[in-house]
């Protein structure tokens, strides 16, 4: 685009959707935009619109800008109307000519301005931005609770900060937007920040985030916390969950690991208690602690699925026996099947059965008995698995037996197309693609019988198109 504001209708035009520049020019004919005025590179004004109250508008190079029209894009209209009236009605910029005024002459200005209430109303907000934030957030309050959402108010909150010098009106506007009906995080995060940076009271701070523990809020109060630990610290003594957890965080990250840990390991309960305490000695470079508290976390506890990180960190580790055993009874695989064959030795047919029953997998059941060359197992397997294993078992057994995978994948294929569905059609495509590398005429067959029973099933033939030969 050209320099900003533009000086003909061509210079920002082509940048509009036809439709938007049309309406846009048409509320500029009709008289609907009330104020125009310039202040530098960027244009101002109110359009009036579909609603009670007239929209604002602020156009700058490049057509960024805003509107609060509830149109999704921008530019809009709204954008589009106030370019035609300034190319209209032209106009000083404003910008230059307060600048050019005499501090008196000013100040007079001000005064004379301060007399119109909605003027009046913004500078007194502007002088006095704890005052108006405090009314601010109890309307804020307010509106969350009827589920409503004031952007243009949240808005106006972030202009305000800057200006803000005391802390006591932020904690205010925190407790409201931890009410929002919706994600606070824009909004919470510089209001969060500039609390910091005034140095807020931390007792507040943390009664806020004990009633509302949200991330934003406890990453805050932490990195307050280790600047002053002297006032932090005394806060979060007792037996608060809570409070021991932040009081934890604080003392790892002011460097005394050893009273952290203390406490991870009085409060050792619960699976998740392990879990956070091993992975905090693995990360201060303590293994062969984290490794004794992983097995004792497993002898606790048993077959809980949520240890299985401990098993596995076992098992990688130092690989015992032992480990692996533990591994495959949370999560039985075909390495460690394998692996268990070689580092059992004689020991390992006592344990066969055990491994086996724990294996509900019929695939990875497949796949250990090819691995062991039991037909006989394999066969009765084959027999009673159930139809929606069939795509993974021919998977095990394609290279092995690819007769009997071919038969499986066509199995499984004629029992989707049965159930009819475009996923399922999807997936018998996905099937029979694999089929047709085993043996391409049996799939070609396969498929000009699919062709006599459902030829008007449109989209089973869409998803089968390129395997298709008609």
């Amino acid at each position: 685009m050209k320099p900003f504001p533009p000086e003909k209708e061509e210079d920002f035009a082509p940048f509009f959707p036809a439709e938007v520049l049309r309406r846009g020019l048409a509320y500029a004919r009709e008289g609907r935009v009330l104020r125009v005025y310039r202040l530098g590179e960027r244009l101002f004004g109110e359009v009036r619109g579909s609603a009670e109250a007239p929209y604002r508008v602020e156009v700058g190079p490049g057509l960024g800008g805003s509107c609060t029209c509830p149109y999704p894009d921008f530019p809009c209209k709204h954008a589009a109307a106030l370019l035609y009236a300034y190319l209209d009605r032209g106009g000083k910029d404003l910008k230059e000519a307060l600048e050019a005024l005499p501090p008196e002459e000013a100040k007079a200005l001000l005064l004379a301005l301060a007399a119109l209430p909605r003027v009046g109303g913004l500078l007194l907000e502007a002088l006095f931005p704890e005052r108006a934030l405090e009314e601010e957030a109890k309307e804020l309050k307010a509106a969350f609770r009827l589920g409503l959402w004031p952007e243009e108010a949240l808005e106006a909150l972030l202009v305000k900060l800057p200006r803000v010098g005391e802390a006591s009106p932020l904690l205010a506007v925190l407790e409201a937007l931890l009410e929002a009906p919706q994600d606070p995080g824009p909004y919470l995060g510089p209001v969060l920040a500039r609390y910091r940076a005034l140095g807020g009271p931390l007792r507040p701070l943390l009664a806020l985030l004990l009633r509302h523990p949200f991330p934003e809020l406890v990453r805050t109060f932490l990195e307050m916390a280790r600047a002053r630990p002297e006032e932090a610290l005394p806060l979060l003594a007792g037996k608060d969950p809570w409070r021991e957890a932040l009081r934890r965080e604080l003392l790892f990250a002011l460097g005394q690991a050893e009273e952290a840990l203390s406490l991870m390991r009085a409060r050792l309960e619960a699976p998740e208690d392990y879990l956070a305490l091993v992975d905090r000695l693995l990360a201060l470079g303590r293994e062969e602690e984290a490794l004794r508290y992983a097995e004792e976390a497993l002898e606790w506890f048993g077959k809980d699925p949520r240890l299985f990180p401990l098993a596995d960190l076992l098992a990688s580790r130092r690989g015992l026996p032992q480990d692996l055993l533990r591994r495959f009874a949370l999560r039985p695989s075909l390495s460690d099947y394998a692996a268990l064959r070689v580092l059992l030795g004689p020991r390992f047919r006592e344990e066969r059965p055990a491994l086996l029953k724990a294996v509900k997998d019929p695939a990875l059941l497949a796949w250990i008995h090819l691995l062991e060359e039991d037909w006989k197992a394999l066969d009765r397997l084959l027999k009673r698995a159930p139809l929606e294993a069939y795509p993974a078992l021919a998977e095990a057994l394609e290279e092995r037996l690819p007769g009997e995978a071919l038969r499986l994948y066509l199995d499984a294929a004629r029992a989707l197309v049965e159930e009819g569905g475009r996923a399922r059609y999807r997936e018998v495509a996905r099937l029979l693609k694999r089929a047709r590398a085993l043996d391409g005429k049996r799939v070609e067959a396969f498929l000009k019988n699919l062709r006599a029973l459902y030829p008007r099933r449109r989209a089973l033939w869409e998803e089968l198109a390129s395997l298709s030969s008609s």
